[in-house]
């Protein structure tokens, strides 16, 4: 899927979503910081993803303070994400 104002695939982005989060890009990736931010202003499913993960990550924080997931933990949390995105993207 890929917007049509915009070549960056949607599923490239929300695949990157987690990373821009935690400002966490690397170099090596395909997708600079800059690039997923435009696509974000310009997409508005995306940017409605983003929000959602936003907003999920600021409640968790308010919530457990200066306490971190374990690692495992937040593998697993991002597993299940994943996995409810395929779920939803796949209902007619």
């Amino acid at each position: 899927m890929s917007c049509d104002d915009n070549d960056v695939d949607c599923a490239e982005v929300l695949d990157r979503v987690y990373a821009f989060l935690d400002h966490e890009l690397g170099e090596d990736r395909s997708l600079t910081y800059t690039e997923i931010r435009a696509h974000l202003d310009e997409c508005s499913p995306c940017m409605s993803t983003y929000d959602i993960e936003r907003v999920i990550r600021e409640a968790v924080a308010r919530s457990c303070g200066c306490e971190h997931a374990p690692d495992e933990l937040r593998s697993k949390i991002r597993a299940r994400i994943r996995e409810v995105r395929v779920q939803i993207s796949q209902t007619p």
